[in-house]
């Protein structure tokens, strides 16, 4: 998604004047004193799923003008089929088998084997081409039943019931181009999905302000699909998430109430918000704890599972940066002792709620130690694995909720060090201690992201999305690798792994040589889906004291 920057709320005389509005009801300020009619200020759906499709032309324009090589490249490339201007009688028709021959991920902990017979008219559309692969490699994979907290495994039923030409089709496919443009072969994806992506945004516009439409799965289902695809975008492009569609998704929900939030796929939805939510406020360091009270309420009792308490849980800590960020990055003036204080004790009270969660997990989601690496060749295996390391899950999926456990308590271990080592303590002090203890734990939650790292990348180091015949993973020494995790951990397990290396990375005191290797791997995450590297990796949520004494 191309940010066009922040939307103004502000009344429409004020920003056609381009001056301040106070936002004042039912008229502002400038239109009173200037005996002006105010107009009012636009709704805030309106604001968050606006057109942004002049936006997105002015700056591929820019581009274009900038670099003349894109032009000249892109008039020596073969352009693909395009459908997405035809209409409804000449497009093909829904893309899948009745939903009695596969089996619903609302209903079922599993998938059946999913066999398609593609007529020729489909398989010339690369768009419908991305969908097959998006669906194939990405929703309909087998998961842990624990470990759902997100709205993949209840997009098929509803996609099966849209229309074609629906809100829901034109989000599903920006979603699957964008992340089919990942390889080299298909970069041009990712440019014909912005069509697609333009066209959704429009009609989920229209979709929200409907009374009727505004309630239904499939219209939050799109909107969800919409912020992941800026996601994707965000990411391999090296931009900021501007988040606009988590909050239009918060207000969506609430608009649906609870009454229209009872059925299964639905409360799946409401998770999947909270998630992306929760994300986006660490992230950002915004607090969720207003947020996470509306939620909590709409989200039926019954409905909880390992994956979910989680993410209730790390909600705290968005609100602990909201706290402590601006005490600890305060260059006008210095932190009190009090204040230093209380962010290690609030630390403290969100670390001692999120370490009960390992406790609750299934016992299937322990992991174990594979040896399967070692008959990879010896500088193979220091390249692929750390300390000759790596640990098999269930499946990439639980792998991911484990990390970004690890994630999050390494966050919080940050900012306890950060304001420890302004406090200066004694040696051999209680403060102390607790520096000491912090870094023996950050030393043990990067180790297991380490170790977690060949279970998704396993020998890969090119080649996009796709699974490589060629391309080596642990095992569990009993049973070979399933082709469904394979395909699951080409195409998913380096979008699973970047952030959390990306924390690990700017951990203190590590063992000689971690760091650096560390950062080879999301290079070469980098490497595989073609994401840019940013220029100047944001590290101000990211305290990095010194480390008293070293580590060997």
């Amino acid at each position: 998604m191309v940010y066009g920057g922040k939307p103004s709320t502000g009344c429409k005389n004020c920003r056609k004047r381009k001056i301040k509005c106070d936002e004042q009801r039912p008229a502002c300020t400038q239109c009173t004193a200037t005996a002006r009619i105010c107009p009012g200020y636009a709704h805030l759906f309106d604001l968050v799923l606006r057109d942004q499709t002049e936006s997105v032309t002015r700056k591929a324009q820019q581009r274009r003008r900038r670099d003349p090589a894109t032009v000249k490249a892109t008039a020596n490339q073969p352009k693909p089929a395009v459908t997405a201007g035809l209409s409804g009688s000449q497009r093909p028709t829904r893309r899948f088998p009745p939903s009695s021959h596969i089996a619903s991920p609302a209903n079922s902990g599993h998938f059946q084997a999913l066999q398609l017979q593609l007529p020729k008219s489909f398989q010339d559309q690369p768009e419908d081409l991305a969908v097959n692969a998006f669906f194939h490699n990405y929703v309909l994979i087998p998961r842990h039943p624990y470990s759902r907290r997100g709205y993949l495994d209840c997009l098929l039923p509803l996609y099966q019931n849209s229309r074609h030409d629906s809100v829901l089709s034109l989000a599903t496919t920006a979603m699957a181009l964008a992340i089919e443009g990942g390889s080299p072969s298909t970069a041009h994806y990712r440019q014909l999905s912005h069509s697609f992506f333009g066209r959704a945004l429009v009609m989920t516009g229209r979709a929200i302000r409907d009374p009727v439409e505004s309630v239904k799965d499939e219209t939050l289902m799109s909107v969800l699909l919409l912020s992941f695809y800026e996601r994707v975008l965000a990411t391999s492009e090296a931009k900021q998430i501007s988040g606009v569609h988590d909050t239009g998704a918060v207000a969506l929900v609430k608009h649906r109430g609870k009454e229209n939030g009872k059925s299964e796929v639905s409360a799946r939805l409401l998770l999947a918000v909270q998630t992306q939510v929760v994300d986006h406020c660490i992230q950002t360091a915004a607090p969720f704890g207003k947020t996470s009270a509306d939620l909590d309420t709409l989200r039926p009792d019954t409905f909880e599972n390992a994956a979910s308490r989680l993410t209730s849980l790390s909600a705290r800590l968005s609100d602990l940066m909201a706290y402590a960020n601006p005490i600890l990055f305060n260059f006008k003036q210095s932190p009190s002792e009090q204040q230093l204080m209380s962010i290690v004790d609030y630390a403290g009270e969100v670390e001692g709620r999120l370490i009960t969660w390992p406790g609750s997990v299934p016992d299937d989601w322990r992991w174990r130690t594979s040896h399967t690496f070692d008959n990879l060749p010896s500088h193979e295996r220091r390249l692929y694995t750390w300390d000759h390391r790596a640990d098999v899950y269930h499946d990439i999926w639980v792998a991911s909720i484990w990390n970004s456990y690890r994630g999050t308590m390494l966050k919080i271990q940050y900012m306890t060090l950060q304001a420890l080592g302004m406090l200066n303590p004694r040696p051999l002090s209680r403060l102390a201690l607790k520096i000491v203890t912090a870094i023996n734990r950050v030393q043990e939650l990067v180790d297991d992201i380490c170790g977690s790292v060949p279970f998704n990348l396993g020998s890969k180091t090119f080649g996009g999305p796709s699974d490589r015949r060629e391309v080596q993973y642990p095992d569990d020494g009993m049973t070979k690798p399933s082709s469904d995790y394979r395909k699951s951990a080409a195409g998913l397990g380096g979008w699973f792994m970047l952030e959390p290396l990306k924390i690990a990375a700017k951990a203190i005191c590590l063992r000689d040589g971690q760091q650096e290797w560390i950062l080879k791997q999301i290079e070469r995450i980098q490497r595989i889906y073609t994401i840019k590297k940013p220029i100047d990796e944001p590290t101000s949520e990211m305290p990095s004291p010194s480390c008293p004494g070293g580590r060997g």
